[in-house]
């Protein structure tokens, strides 16, 4: 949905509201409505759709503390709403966004980016991994580490790149 409104040139205050079915799942786990840091985030469906629109993606680095506890995330975070749909699949999600003006944008995700049916590509696997390791590694030495995973099967010894982890 960010890169829909980036191509409109909306940004997130333009956006009134935001309304999700989930499957009811989801709600049983991740409806924290008001997480205080970021352990209460990962279990908070608001504060994934919230950091999702803000920066178009929900890694590690979205889930710290303060940027659970930001203003401007806790504003977007109070304007969603999510309610259980027991006829969608477990990685399905209906979300739409209600702009100040009153348009609507809409957008149905049958299956997640990482699911049998949509797997990743080579590239969002490189960058998951990345953000996945860059709060304790630095940007460059992840950025390194997944180069050099990616030619694991060149290697004679795979300790080589164990060792950098």
């Amino acid at each position: 949905m960010k890169n829909e409104m980036d191509e409109k040139g909306l940004a997130v205050g333009d956006v009134e509201s935001v309304k999700e079915r989930v499957h009811p799942l989801v709600m049983e786990l991740t409806s924290k409505r008001c997480p205080k840091d970021g352990l209460e985030g990962k279990f908070s469906v608001f504060h994934g759709s919230a950091v999702g629109l803000l920066f178009g993606k929900a890694g590690p680095a979205q889930y710290a503390d303060e940027i659970v506890t930001d203003s401007n995330v806790i504003e977007l975070r109070d304007r969603i709403q999510a309610e259980a749909d027991e006829r969608l699949r477990t990685d399905e999600v209906v979300v739409e966004v209600e702009l100040k003006g009153g348009e609507k944008l809409s957008k149905h995700v049958e299956h997640a980016i990482g699911s049998l049916e949509v797997p990743m590509s080579d590239e969002q696997l490189e960058e998951k991994f990345v953000d996945q390791c860059e709060l304790v590694l630095g940007r460059e030495e992840a950025e390194e580490v997944s180069e050099a995973a990616w030619k694991i099967g060149e290697v004679e010894d795979a300790v080589e790149i164990i060792k950098r982890l």
